[in-house]
């Protein structure tokens, strides 16, 4: 049947609307979408994306055509282990340990995190005493402190904490410590944690910790008596008079620091250490640092 009308070919001038140039500008036009809709590195563009049913169903798209992409089965994994879907979590994570173990460290992290997240919907009454308790608790035992990121690090101690391993939770601060620029914050964030649960000589030993690692007089001063005040509440008062004479020549110029040992080395009986406080704060100037 002719497609001529009018006087003209209909094909032709089809032909010469859509021509060459124009077909392989669409055909880019629809490469680049589909490249975005799909990108080769999809993991690293939905890295730090909230799961949702979009960014789901592209991923599981992309694991229908890429199935050995572990790094963005981990990433699902997590994703749907905060949304407390674990059982889909617990499919991706068996998927990547059977089929490659370079990724032990990863795995273990999440499934510690997948059983802690577990044990928080219990009522915390119920939560101490059941098998998930003791098994979350194991797991963050056996976790390897040397792979984990700072990030992680510091859930790693909040999640002790509210396991009740108040001990673990301090030494993971006091680990952290170890690797900041603000050692003294973290050393005084696990005195606090250890002098919340009553462990009055683990908080005094954590205080002095944060007193060395300070450079600032002011908060050394602040970290030596809240050391002393933490031993004097916990009723070792003889272990704090130790401790004050250990340190006292670091303090021989502070009027305030000289008085509170005064005082200290009063409440302990302790009359001779108390008159050599008092003599020193006798020869000290009007100008020295602090009021008694």
């Amino acid at each position: 049947m002719s497609s001529t009308s009018y006087g003209y070919d209909v094909r032709t001038e089809r032909l010469r609307v859509v021509g060459l140039p124009e077909l392989l500008a669409f055909l880019l036009a629809l490469g680049v979408v589909c490249w975005l809709a799909f990108p080769r590195e999809l993991h690293s563009t939905l890295r730090n994306a909230r799961l949702d049913a979009v960014s789901l169903s592209y991923m599981q798209a992309w694991l229908k055509a890429k199935p050995d992409d572990y790094e963005l089965r981990l990433l699902m994994a997590r994703e749907l282990i905060k949304l407390g879907r674990f059982s889909e979590a617990d499919a991706q994570l068996a998927y990547v340990a059977g089929n490659d173990d370079r990724y032990g460290q990863e795995i273990a992290w999440l499934r510690l995190n997948r059983d802690f997240n577990r044990l928080m919907t219990i009522e915390p009454g119920n939560r101490a005493g059941t098998m998930l308790h003791f098994e979350t608790a194991q797991q963050l035992d056996q976790q390897d402190w040397s792979g984990l990121d700072s990030e992680q690090r510091l859930r790693y101690a909040r999640m002790a904490l509210l396991l009740g391993e108040v001990r673990r939770a301090a030494d993971a601060y006091q680990r952290i410590a170890s690797a900041s620029m603000n050692a003294s914050f973290w050393h005084e964030k696990a005195a606090k944690t250890l002098l919340a649960h009553g462990q009055y000589r683990a908080a005094a030993r954590s205080h002095m910790d944060a007193m060395q690692a300070s450079d600032n007089y002011g908060m050394r001063r602040r970290y030596f008596l809240a050391a002393l005040a933490t031993l004097e509440a916990g009723g070792y008062h003889q272990e704090a008079l130790l401790l004050a004479s250990t340190h006292e020549r670091r303090f021989y110029q502070d009027k305030w620091v000289l008085y509170r040992l005064m005082r200290l080395a009063q409440a302990g009986g302790n009359l001779a250490q108390a008159q050599r406080y008092a003599i020193r704060l006798l020869k000290l100037p009007d100008d020295g640092k602090g009021t008694p």
